[in-house]
């Protein structure tokens, strides 16, 4: 018996936003963010630079910001970093707030420099002042929002911050009095994030001397674009008359400001190692080649696939990969084979005959791959993609399970919803004619998320459910439940909410007696007999560690299930229900689960693991 590591499979760093820094003598750089990392690039040499965050800091960023002076600002985790491209020097690394917040979702500069920045979950503004190289919290400025993702500034002293998820605002704060309060009323108060944009005006516009522009700042109020002052709706305006922002790009592929000259910024891709430029005249591209280092990228839950290879994807950047256990070889596909990967990665799979099905996050995508057919990106002489997309629901929005239902031809897949929702719904996919059904929450245990599944063996499915709310809305619910239903008639025969200390069954099996085993978020393994309607059994496993998931497996040959959770590889027996540890592995484990003969997989960080059964 014995753990071995398998490698890194995939290689590669996603691009955390990027600024373009341009200093008063006109020189540029472009300065991308990594986990733990800058990329500097001067655009006319394309030399290219790689800085480590210091104090061997690792966190993600989130949102990056240039000066008007050519300074770069970020923050990551609870960091706030100020750093000159130009000298490739940090020239401040200040704490930001408390160990749990992520700051830096949303920056603004005055005219005096000092930089206005927001966090997350707490919507905590802070200003730092570059002459005094000093950071101060200012207060929380939204105290039901967790996501301030636009921010301006007026030349009066004062910021607006756009929020939401659940309820969007737009909150205006007198940075003067350290004053605050909402521009949006309540009928506006709907579901996504409040809009807020820089604008500048003429020098004479400034309300103090000395400023070198005025400082405009724009919100969408409701369907009308407005613009702002002294904390103040100060008029409408057109949507022409709107300011171009000086964001281009999405999420983190975002940019902030352009290069000057000739030549401009339209790509940078960590993942793929380049930097694409256009000739604003000519539409000439030319493309930098990224240089960097890095332990790779984090892994995603595992699947052993009807091929009996192991097949994965890494999250931020999402690569699809593969390891052949006969060959022991690991193959890394690159970025592009799953249609609209984006940061996001495959959370759960089923298969059904040759096809895997993977459901992927953002968006709730559902991917087929058929293992008996080669990779194919592009559609051309009428073969199909493979991988190909099939379905998207944003009410799967971050897919958490995934299940084969008997008959040869369904999968259903569930997880939890986009951003400011409550309540995740259940899709059932029919493979031969795409027919795809979305059961809502509001049908199955409203305002919970399906995040388990399985299948009877009298083809009923099982679904275990979560409270939680990761995009952003305040829980419902006050605790998880179980619930049967007849998939074919969308019919839900069961419900039951067997304890009201448990928020979420994270893993769940059903065994040949159609006893549902369920492991909950507390790492609680609990045994539910739907025929009495009682626990058969009921164990803490926390001092084996937390959670993995897809971090478990039914084998009815040994008449075990298999599984890990962050501190331990273990077994449970069907006929004791007592779980036993098999083993400690030498890091924590981050993601499961495949158990292929008499070997286990499952990651640790960016490596794939093994472990065999096998006494030598």
């Amino acid at each position: 018996m014995s753990f071995s590591d398998l490698g890194i499979p995939v290689d590669a760093v996603e691009s955390r936003t990027a600024a373009v820094c341009t200093n008063r003598s006109g020189d540029s750089r472009v300065v991308i963010a990594a986990k733990g990392f800058l990329i500097v690039v001067d655009p006319i040499t394309g030399d290219c630079r790689q800085v480590n965050f210091p104090n061997d800091d690792a966190e993600y960023p989130y949102d990056t910001f240039s000066s008007r002076t050519g300074m770069f600002y970020m923050g990551a985790g609870s960091m706030f970093y100020a750093f000159n491209p130009f000298r490739l020097d940090f020239v401040d690394v200040l704490k930001a707030g408390a160990e749990d917040e992520l700051c830096g979702f949303s920056y603004a500069e005055d005219g005096q420099g000092h930089i206005y920045m927001a966090s997350y979950p707490q919507c905590r503004l802070y200003r730092y002042r570059p002459a005094e190289r000093d950071i101060a919290p200012l207060g929380s400025v939204d105290t039901e929002q967790k996501y301030p993702s636009h921010m301006a500034v007026d030349s009066y002293g004062w910021v607006y911050i756009g929020t939401g998820t659940s309820r969007k605002n737009i909150i205006a704060y007198d940075a003067n009095s350290g004053t605050s309060h909402s521009l949006l009323g309540g009928d506006l108060r709907t579901i996504g994030i409040g809009l807020v944009r820089q604008g500048y005006g003429e020098p004479h516009a400034a309300h103090s001397e000395g400023h070198d522009q005025a400082y405009l700042a724009y919100a969408q109020i409701g369907k009308q674009w407005v613009r702002l002052e002294r904390g103040a709706i100060l008029e409408k305006i057109a949507d022409e008359q709107v300011p171009v922002s000086r964001y281009t790009g999405k999420s983190f592929e975002k940019l902030h400001r352009q290069l000057p000259g000739d030549w401009e910024v339209i790509r940078h891709s960590l993942s793929e190692r380049q930097l694409i430029l256009k000739h604003r005249l000519t539409g000439q591209t030319r493309s930098i080649h990224l240089q960097y280092t890095s332990e790779g990228a984090s892994l995603s839950p595992l699947f052993l696939g009807p091929d009996k290879n192991i097949y994965g994807t890494s999250n931020h950047p999402l690569h699809f990969y593969t390891y052949e256990p006969e060959h022991a070889r690991l193959h890394n596909w690159g970025p592009h084979i799953i249609e609209n990967g984006a940061g996001g990665n495959l959370a759960a799979y089923a298969a059904q005959g040759s096809l895997i099905a993977g459901a992927a996050y953002p968006g709730g995508r559902l991917h087929l791959y058929d293992v008996s057919k080669p990779i194919q990106v592009e559609e051309a002489a009428g073969e199909q993609r493979n991988p190909v997309c099939v379905a998207e629901h944003i009410d799967i929005h971050r897919p958490r399970c995934a299940v084969a239902l008997s008959g040869g031809e369904h999968i259903a897949y569930g997880g939890f919803p986009g951003y400011g929702m409550v309540g995740g719904g259940l899709c059932i996919y029919h493979l031969p004619s795409g027919e795809d059904t979305l059961i809502p929450h509001t049908e199955l245990i409203p305002n919970q998320s399906t995040i388990a599944l399985a299948e009877t063996k009298k083809g009923h499915l099982v679904g275990g459910t979560s409270i939680e709310t990761p995009g952003g809305a305040d829980p419902v619910g006050k605790a998880a439940c179980l619930y049967r239903m007849d998939w074919r008639t969308r019919t839900l025969l069961n419900r039951w909410q067997p304890r009201a200390d448990i928020r979420e069954y994270s893993l769940l099996l059903v065994d040949s007696r159609d006893w549902i085993h369920a492991l909950t978020s507390d790492s609680e393994y609990v045994v539910w007999d739907p025929l009495t309607e009682s626990f058969l059994y009921q164990e803490s496993l926390s001092q084996w560690g937390t959670i993995v998931r897809q971090g478990w497996q039914l084998d009815e040959t040994d008449g075990c299930i298999y599984g890990v959770l962050s501190e331990a590889l273990f077994r449970i027996p069907l006929e004791s229900l007592k779980p036993e540890r098999i083993a400690t592995p030498p890091h924590p484990i981050t993601s499961g689960f495949v158990k292929r003969d008499h070997t286990l997989f499952f990651a640790i960080s960016t490596h794939l693991w093994s472990y065999s059964l096998s006494k030598r």
